[in-house]
């Protein structure tokens, strides 16, 4: 038996269309997209409406086209995600650095399989030394990845938008060109 959609239900189409029917330039509309793109792969899950939001404003570029893409990373996509950013910074990181950070992770992880995770608090220097790596891993991969899908989002939103106002305009002069009488 089929699922009954409700109408508050939006699927990425939805999103798209919203994009694709914003007021501005094609340009606008396209650094919008790209700054919601690079602020999706950050690791700032939670703040990341407000975090665009203020970034949107302050370069002057369309607010609502920059939310749509901060729906790529969610509680279900943020797993993967952030871990592959997190394996892709730790790559430019020093070797002896990500070498030292694999090390007390092992050592954390040993820890709680034996003890419990409730001795972590005698070892609380291995794991704020781990988190900073590991944050700073994490920024680093976001960045390059949110920069490459910017920079991507926004040439294929101005392609996108431009052909879309066009396609309409000729609707719209074809509606025209059918309303006049014969004669």
């Amino acid at each position: 038996m089929p699922v009954e959609r409700t109408k508050d239900r939006r699927t990425w189409r939805d999103y798209l269309r919203l994009t694709l029917v914003q007021r501005g330039s094609p340009e606008s509309i396209a650094w919008g997209v790209a700054v919601g793109m690079f602020v999706a792969f950050t690791p700032t899950l939670g703040v990341q409406i407000v975090l665009v939001l203020i970034l949107a404003s302050i370069l002057r570029v369309n607010r609502i086209a920059a939310i749509p893409p901060l729906f790529i990373t969610n509680v279900l996509t943020a797993g993967p995600v952030y871990g592959f950013e997190c394996w892709l910074g730790a790559q430019f990181l020093p070797d002896a650095k990500s070498a030292e950070m694999l090390a007390r992770w092992e050592k954390v992880q040993h820890i709680v399989a034996e003890t419990g995770i409730l001795s972590l608090h005698r070892d609380w220097r291995d794991l704020m030394t781990i988190g900073g790596d590991l944050w700073l891993a994490m920024w680093i991969g976001g960045i390059l990845v949110g920069g490459l899908l910017a920079a991507v989002s926004y040439v294929a939103t101005v392609a996108i938008v431009r052909r879309h106002r066009a396609r309409r305009a000729r609707r719209l002069q074809d509606r025209a060109r059918a309303r006049q009488p014969a004669g």
